[in-house]
C-alpha cells in the first residue's frame, strides 16, 4: 500500500511518496530534500522559504501518521510551520 505526503504549493497541492519509509534533510532555508527509502535513483528537492528545523519535524511527524494509518487513509497532509512555506517540489536524480 502506498502513503502519500501532501504539501499545498502556493494555491495547488503536490504528493510525495513515502513508501517504506521517508527521510527529510534541511539543506538550507531554501531547500529541503526528502529521500524515500524505496529509491536510490533521486529524491524530492523542495523549495522552500525560512525552513528551518520545525519544517523537518512537521515532515516526519506527518511520515509516521501516514504509516500509523489505514490503507484507505493513503494521503497525510503536511502542516508545515507558520512563516515557512513550500514554492516549488522538483524530482531530482541522483547522479
Amino acid at each position: 500500500m502506498n502513503k502519500y505526503l501532501r504539501f499545498t504549493v502556493g494555491s495547488a497541492t503536490q504528493i510525495v511518496p513515502i513508501g517504506s519509509g521517508a527521510y527529510a534533510e534541511l539543506t538550507s532555508a531554501t531547500e529541503v530534500k526528502i529521500f524515500n527509502c524505496d529509491s536510490v535513483g533521486h529524491h524530492y528537492s523542495l523549495t522552500t522559504t525560512g525552513a528551518d528545523f520545525k519544517m523537518i519535524t512537521a515532515i516526519q511527524n506527518a511520515s509516521i501518521q501516514g504509516a500509523q494509518t489505514s490503507w484507505r487513509d493513503a494521503v497525510i497532509d503536511v502542516n508545515i510551520p507558520l512563516g515557512q512555506t513550500v514554492t516549488a517540489i522538483v524530482v531530482t536524480a541522483f547522479t
